[in-house]
């Protein structure tokens, strides 16, 4: 179970990435300086305080519990469905962990004298940055898909189609199917969904999944965000929304998929999609009809819980630690230049190794309801 995100853990998070950053600007800008670096070692002393006091905060925050379902009825829809906030401490420290090398080259290669393996791997390192950096920049993009994006401008011009449901069992599926080739090996599709049942009139309709989507490169960030609804919003009501151009929107994948999105009446938007043997009835069928919006009216995510995972962060911390340890030496200057220069390749490899398998686990099981189902092809 995730624990609740307070502004005391924000705030040490946030101070850790900033010295993290001012570490990363010293080895930067004076990268032939002589002697000791205490340009680069406070900064880092200082990141790893406020780490240290992020984990405690983290741990002493309370957990996250359910809200309870007594809102009353919203008796229409509400037209500012508010869209996933983007992650800044995440995407600052995807940016800090694709420099990791290039600071720990460059701060290595001050000692001694200049060697053209030296200055060929801090060229190298400069060059993995900047690339890594421009792929990176799909993190600022919108969290909804293209898709969602239609049914957020339908609710906005005035009109969706929507029914009454309540929220109901979140679901991790694990499917099973053949690799191919004649293997004999089987891979793996995990997806969560959330079962909404009709709450009104409509003919008796089975349950609806409202499913995770991927949008670029925030592939974790619907899984997450249903994960938080799914903790938060256990048993409560309120308006499951496609959009008006549904029919537009299902032509534009072979899953025929529609974007959906599901108001609560405490004030919340989860957005997600439903497959087409699940929306066919309501909107192919007309069991579900178009409904005016109130466009003054706005709705937001679910807030976001802390980030920190227990036995996952401590131990991904942990050999960022032993990278930061291992910089220490050429930094005091106490070493050969060829002993400095190893030493900033492990270091730089070690931290980005940390930082990229960071966010591994980011999804929360304890919400959810486990299933499997295989393929029926023979084995």
């Amino acid at each position: 179970m995730q624990h609740r995100s307070i502004p005391v853990a924000r705030t040490l998070g946030g101070a850790a990435l900033t010295s993290t950053a001012a570490a990363w600007g010293a080895a930067s800008i004076q990268s032939y300086a002589h002697g000791p670096r205490p340009d680069i070692l406070v900064p880092l002393v200082l990141a790893s305080a406020c780490v240290v006091g992020w984990i405690l905060a983290s741990r002493s925050a309370p957990f996250v519990k359910p809200l309870p379902a007594t809102a009353p009825a919203l008796a229409t829809v509400p037209g500012k469905l508010g869209a996933v906030r983007r992650d800044w401490g995440f995407i600052a420290t995807a940016y800090l962990t694709v420099w990791a090398p290039y600071a720990a080259a460059n701060s290595a290669f001050y000692s001694g004298p200049s060697s053209t393996a030296g200055a060929a791997y801090c060229l190298l390192t400069f060059v993995v940055g900047v690339v890594a950096s421009l792929c990176l920049l799909s993190l600022l993009q919108s969290y909804l898909d293209r898709t969602q994006h239609v049914l957020r401008a339908d609710a906005a011009a005035g009109r969706v189609h929507a029914i009454r449901v309540r929220f109901g069992t979140p679901v991790q599926e694990t499917y099973r199917y053949p690799a191919g080739g004649g293997t004999g090996r089987s891979r793996i599709q995990v997806t969560y969904w959330i079962e909404l049942m009709p709450q009104d009139d409509t003919g008796g309709q089975d349950a609806v999944r409202l499913q995770t989507v991927h949008a670029g490169h925030a592939t974790k960030v619907s899984d997450k965000h249903l994960t938080h609804a799914a903790a938060r919003l256990a048993g409560h009501e309120g308006w499951l929304c496609w959009p008006t151009r549904w029919e537009d929107v299902a032509g534009t994948n072979k899953e025929r998929r529609v974007s959906a999105a599901f108001v609560s009446d405490s004030g919340h938007v989860v957005w997600g999609a439903t497959p087409e043997e699940d929306h066919a009835p309501y909107l192919r069928d007309g069991a579900a009809p178009v409904r005016e919006t109130d466009t003054a009216s706005s709705v937001t995510p679910v807030p976001r819980p802390s980030r920190y995972f227990a036995g996952v962060h401590a131990s991904h911390l942990r050999i960022a630690a032993v990278g930061a340890l291992l910089a220490v030496p050429f930094l005091l200057d106490v070493v050969p230049h060829w002993a400095g220069l190893l030493l900033g390749v492990v270091s730089g490899a070690i931290g980005l190794f940390a930082g990229m398998t960071m966010d591994g686990t980011g999804v929360d099981q304890e919400p959810w309801i486990r299933r499997e189902r295989s393929h029926p092809s023979p084995r």
